[in-house]
């Protein structure tokens, strides 16, 4: 694989021509404010998005510090990498006269919106240009930033992707795969149609895949491994996004035995949410006194199927779960495309995804956001509880609907990078979590 120049097979050389472009003129136009600093790389799991800026970076002399989905990326961590922190050059190599320049990337950046708590905000005041005089004094980076995604994105990763330069990696298609061992075998038929075709259906644009195919081929060639390639490339799971697998079912009838071809053990649960969540909308193109029965039916297999799921869990019987998932997904699904004419209705735009936040998730949200006042404010959080009680002891108990006040108070604070949505949780969190039944004059009357 070494020896094959795999960007001009796959036709990425104006991608990486394009990036080297932004590269080139990064320290001439940092300081610009209309010149966007971060590249963000997207496509599909597999296409080797990961080699492809890694070696990018080689060809332009630049050292890598990476992180990937193995690192907690938090707030905290996205502090340490600005410009007062890492350097622009790699110090070590101008010890021997080198110049070398140093690149950031973010591997994985969609895990990072779930666990990293603060990251994501904190990348994109990062990487923006400062325009406003609030934005000047925000942490500023000297290093470009490469991003690197697959296609799902959600509010944030837009966000994220407005102040970077976007590029799509295409995944390899048949035709690349083709040309690949044609390139091995320097014009010469390698392999057998069917071999080859079967090779192609393995391989499904995963360069990983890739990599293995064209291994086991050489050294078949070699005469070191006389393996049937027929018997070892088998069509698996085929890795779809579980968007991409939800639009799939909404709009075909699979008979039963797709499921394991159709989506991945680890994708079950996620689809079976999307289908019932997107099955709605479809519902809404058919006359009420058709769509109603349909769903009243669809509902109490889910509500079976979930019932049966409890008991996995409490029993550990991960047996059941792909009949689970085969009442949720497919037999629904069975149903849903006999009693409608499916293809007749019009598809959706966009596969909805609700995030749903549990008791859990508002508690941890609660404690980092305590966490993060106690280091602006230097105090613990009995203490910050205290001074805000005290404030609204002073100020009045309404003064939070009160404008200006509100913005007074907010000048106070403004050196400790607090502002009047920080305010107003603050008091949000107090008013459920404190006894509201003390008053103003019982506290005076105590002292």
């Amino acid at each position: 694989m070494e020896s094959i120049d795999i960007n001009t097979i796959f036709e990425r050389n104006d991608i990486k021509n394009q990036i080297k472009s932004v590269l080139m003129e990064f320290e001439e136009k940092c300081h610009n404010v209309t010149y966007k600093k971060g590249i963000y790389l997207y496509g599909s799991p597999g296409t080797g998005k990961t080699y492809f800026i890694t070696e990018l970076l080689k060809e332009l002399n630049y050292d890598i510090i990476k992180y990937d989905a193995g690192d907690i990326r938090n707030k905290n961590l996205i502090e340490t990498i600005t410009s007062d922190n890492v350097s622009n050059r790699n110090v070590l190599d101008m010890m021997t006269r080198k110049q070398k320049k140093i690149a950031i990337v973010m591997d994985e950046i969609d895990g990072m919106n779930s666990g990293d708590k603060g990251g994501i905000n904190a990348l994109i005041k990062l990487i923006r240009q400062k325009k406003t005089k609030k934005q000047k004094s925000e942490n500023k980076t000297m290093n470009p930033i490469i991003c690197i995604g697959n296609y799902y994105t959600d509010k944030k990763m837009r966000e994220l992707m407005k102040v970077c330069n976007v590029f799509e990696l295409p995944s390899p298609k048949g035709c690349h795969v083709k040309n690949v061992f044609d390139a091995i075998g320097k014009g010469g038929h390698l392999l057998k149609k069917t071999e080859l075709d079967a090779i192609i259906a393995y391989v499904q644009g995963d360069m990983c895949k890739l990599k293995f195919a064209v291994d086991i081929v050489q050294k078949k060639i070699n005469g070191t491994n006389n393996c049937d390639i027929l018997s070892m490339f088998h069509t698996k799971s085929f890795n779809e996004d579980a968007k991409t697998i939800t639009k799939q079912l909404l709009g075909n009838n699979y008979p039963i035995d797709k499921h394991c071809t159709l989506m991945n053990d680890t994708d079950r649960t996620i689809v079976a949410l999307l289908w019932h969540e997107n099955i709605i909308e479809m519902l809404t193109h058919i006359p009420s006194a058709q769509g109603y029965p349909l769903y009243y039916k669809i509902l109490r297999n889910i509500c079976f199927a979930d019932y049966i799921d409890r008991i996995t869990f409490q029993n550990q019987i991960w047996q059941f779960n792909e009949m689970s998932s085969l009442i949720k997904t497919f037999y629904n699904n069975n149903i849903f495309h006999i009693h409608t004419n499916s293809h007749s209705l019009p598809p959706p735009d966009d596969i909805r995804f609700t995030k749903v936040l549990t008791k859990y998730s508002t508690e941890y949200n609660n404690s980092l956001f305590m966490q993060d006042l106690s280091q602006r404010l230097s105090m613990d959080k009995r203490d910050i509880i205290s001074l805000f009680q005290e404030i609204r002891l002073c100020i009045g108990k309404d003064f939070i609907n009160d404008t200006e006040i509100l913005v007074n108070l907010e000048k106070i604070f403004e050196p400790y990078e607090i502002n009047k949505l920080d305010i107003r949780r603050m008091y949000r969190y107090l008013d459920k979590n404190t006894k509201k039944e003390v008053t103003i004059d019982e506290l005076e009357d105590d002292t």
